[in-house]
């Protein structure tokens, strides 16, 4: 972890969240309830005060009604979930510079997005609540991907090719060009960020998530089935991995035996909305290529 901990370092003043995130983070540390309190620091950044408003007008993320500003934009939404929301939004912002010559960013996050549909889609059916955080989970365990091509691209694009050519995990050959991989760099990212326990040990861990913590062990299990969906998303090809993940979790239990195929469906009818609502500009790019399922620009497993 040395080595990737350095290595966010070095970058620490391109890839920080912005202020707003860190007052949001202590208005929260410090419990405030008062919504006028958040409305005075969201006010701030207008871009992500009109993402928010688009997010809790939004169909997919299950917000009854319509609001027509901040205000009622947070009263909806909750200070519970604000920062789950806020933080996807700002994410995708932060780390919008990515070279895209070499890396495909639209490419990345919109399967990024998959990953989040996939993973609040196995909460809601396993009836586990609030399921808008595992979207946000989903979303971002993949991140130390977008900071590794961030700061080497090239050696990273290395990296992902030969583990194609070898049809092999990639986090071996990132560890052999690097110096480590991109569940230890988005760790590392997590921890600039002051993100909560959860998001580093899911990150950490997505790959192998019985060496998770006891106490986030279920979400990492949720998160690692997501992206063995995304990853290969093809109709009851997983069952035996849903078996094995499940056989001991009351609440994973009870998934539906079709939830892959559940899963897709979800992931074909809603990717292009939420990415459209966390990134409008990203539909507009010439750039962007119509990624399937099977066209993600990475390989984690």
């Amino acid at each position: 972890m040395k080595a990737a901990r350095e290595f966010i370092a070095d970058m620490a003043e391109q890839i920080s969240m912005p202020d707003v995130y860190r007052e949001i983070q202590q208005l929260i540390k410090q419990q405030k309830l008062n919504i006028t309190d958040y409305l005075d620091v969201l006010e701030k950044d207008s871009v992500l005060s009109t993402r928010l408003i688009r997010i809790a007008n939004s169909r997919y993320f299950g917000f009854p009604g319509r609001v027509e500003d901040l205000y009622q934009a947070l009263s909806m939404i909750g200070i519970m979930q604000l920062h789950d929301l806020m933080l996807t939004s700002l994410s995708l912002r932060t780390l919008a510079s990515v070279p895209q010559q070499i890396f495909n960013l639209e490419a990345f996050w919109k399967y990024s997005v998959q990953c989040g549909i996939a993973a609040r889609t196995i909460a809601q059916y396993s009836q586990i609540f609030p399921i808008n955080p595992y979207f946000t989970l989903g979303l971002l365990h993949e991140i130390g991907h977008a900071a590794m091509f961030f700061k080497q691209p090239e050696l990273s694009l290395q990296a992902v090719d030969k583990s194609k050519q070898q049809d092999c995990c990639v986090t071996g050959i990132e560890q052999e060009y690097l110096g480590f991989d991109y569940t230890q760099a988005g760790t590392a990212l997590m921890q600039l960020w002051h993100l909560p326990e959860l998001y580093q040990q899911i990150t950490m861990f997505h790959l192998h998530p019985e060496q998770a913590d006891k106490a986030h062990r279920q979400a990492t299990q949720i998160i690692h089935l997501a992206h063995m969906i995304c990853q290969d998303p093809v109709p009851d090809k997983h069952q035996s991995l849903f078996k094995k993940l499940t056989e001991n979790d009351k609440q994973l239990k009870k998934l539906p035996s079709d939830i892959e195929e559940i899963i897709i469906k979800e992931i074909t009818a809603n990717t292009d909305t939420v990415l459209h609502i966390l990134w409008p500009n990203c539909m507009q790019l010439s750039s962007i290529r119509d990624a399937s399922l099977k066209d993600v620009p990475l390989q984690g497993s």
